[in-house]
């Protein structure tokens, strides 16, 4: 998809913005605050973040509450709705060089995105269960279906997650039914997909939220449906003291399962585009990139430099979750969640409404 542009990227000639606030919008916990705070020194501005729990309802502020900001983070799917909606400005490719010189070649100009007219790629990830391994005697890849693990934790009432992303959330349930189009349109299919999660809260009762990269390492969950990054995260910042990582698990669908990866988008209302150009440029430097994946978020760049592999041999990263790294193999030939019709998100948002409610 090459995206329409309605305005003129902002010139590579103007000078930076001096002082006052840059205000980025993303999920919590999901940039580091050492590293914000070396760029607010770099630019001489003080850099805020406000956080949302679903790109749902960051779109939904977005365009509704008149909302200012300088750095969007997103995903591919909510894309061509944020710039139908005139709430992104287009790139300027000379002022994110480091997107060519240090992202994979099948990120650069993405097929969401070609020619990278609105994004840079932020993280990558895969989307499967996690579990404590100390807590819970299961083995997903042991199963005939491995989704069946979180199906069948009954003796884990209370203590499980479930993605609160309508998205991955029925997805999941679809790819348990033998559903690989996690971007049909198709009501029944969709329907099969919700009958599916409404069995899993009666057995389960899942919370359904997105903060399991802190939960289920102090085990307050114990199994449940998780974002890669979210393993890592909690292996290098949440356990408890003294507990050791190899209690953490997990798994996922190396065929057909979810691959992606989040986006950074400069808002149509910055007051700051040349320093929010700036910070995307900034987040693609490697040494950057390594000290907010490392370091706090856990979340994987994909950079030309990184040596995933190496940072488990070194004791960087543990071992027991090196599944959690996504391979350029990987992500290449992954499945990832697409733009919906406008009759495909509807179908799709009546299902998860009518989950939430029950």
């Amino acid at each position: 998809m090459t995206l329409p542009r309605f305005s003129e990227p902002v010139s590579a000639s103007e000078k930076p913005e001096t002082g006052g606030v840059f205000k980025i919008y993303s999920y919590a916990d999901y940039l580091n605050p050492d590293v914000l705070k070396e760029f607010g020194k770099r630019e001489g501005v003080e850099v805020k973040v406000t956080t949302f729990d679903s790109v749902d309802e960051a779109f939904s502020k977005l365009s509704t509450a008149g909302l200012e900001f300088d750095v969007i983070v997103s995903t591919p799917d909510q894309l061509s709705k944020l710039v139908g909606r005139k709430l992104l400005q287009p790139l300027n490719e000379e002022l994110v060089p480091n997107l060519e010189k240090n992202i994979w070649e099948e990120i650069q100009s993405p097929f969401y995105d070609v020619g990278s007219r609105y994004t840079v790629p932020y993280v990558v990830y895969t989307t499967g269960i996690g579990w404590r391994n100390d807590k819970v005697n299961v083995d997903p890849a042991g199963l005939e279906n491995g989704w069946n693990a979180l199906w069948d934790a009954t003796s884990q009432r209370g203590k499980t997650q479930l993605l609160d992303d309508k998205r991955e959330a029925l997805g999941m349930a679809m790819l348990r039914e033998g559903q690989p189009n996690l971007n049909t349109a198709s009501p029944e299919l969709i329907n099969i997909a919700l009958a599916a999660l409404n069995e899993l809260a009666q057995n389960v009762r899942p919370k359904v939220q997105i903060s399991a990269y802190e939960t289920l390492p102090a085990g307050r969950i114990t199994i449940g449906q998780l974002w890669s990054g979210d393993l890592l995260s909690g292996a290098i910042s949440y356990l408890p003291k003294g507990t050791p990582a190899s209690v953490m698990s997990y798994w996922y669908q190396a065929e057909g399962g979810p691959v992606f990866n989040d986006i950074l988008t400069v808002a149509a209302a910055s007051t700051k585009p040349i320093i929010a150009h700036r910070f995307l440029n900034y987040m693609m430097e490697p040494q950057v990139a390594y000290d907010n994946f490392v370091n706090f978020v856990g979340y994987q760049p994909p950079q030309k430099s990184l040596d995933a592999a190496k940072l488990f041999d070194e004791g960087i990263l543990p071992k027991s979750l090196s599944n959690a790294v996504v391979t350029q193999e990987a992500y290449a030939a992954g499945n990832g969640f697409l733009t919906l019709t406008a009759e495909g998100e509807q179908a799709w948002e009546k299902a998860w409404s009518k989950f939430r409610a029950g």
